[in-house]
């Protein structure tokens, strides 16, 4: 799968008979890159947003647009890869 801004795949449980310790697993490992990418993403938006300090208003307010759209985008996607993740360690 094609991820846009480097959004992470997370790991699954391989196919098959898992036991619970295999689950937790990788649970634990998905909410460490969730987090992960949520910490990098917010603090790249933020320093974007203060990067317009300076700049004129409608500058300033087009790259707040531009950076906010990238954070919906990634988060987007995101979302998706964690529900897909989600639907695979059901039991």
């Amino acid at each position: 799968m094609s991820l846009p801004s480097n959004v992470p795949e997370l790991e699954a449980p391989q196919t098959g008979a898992v036991d619970e310790a295999e689950i937790g697993r990788c649970i634990e490992s998905a909410a460490e890159i969730v987090q992960g990418f949520a910490e990098r993403g917010a603090l790249s938006a933020l320093d974007a947003i203060l990067a317009t300090k300076g700049k004129s208003l409608l500058a300033g307010a087009d790259q707040a647009r531009l950076t906010a759209a990238l954070v919906m985008q990634q988060t987007a996607t995101l979302h998706d890869e964690v529900s897909r993740f989600l639907s695979l360690t059901k039991k």
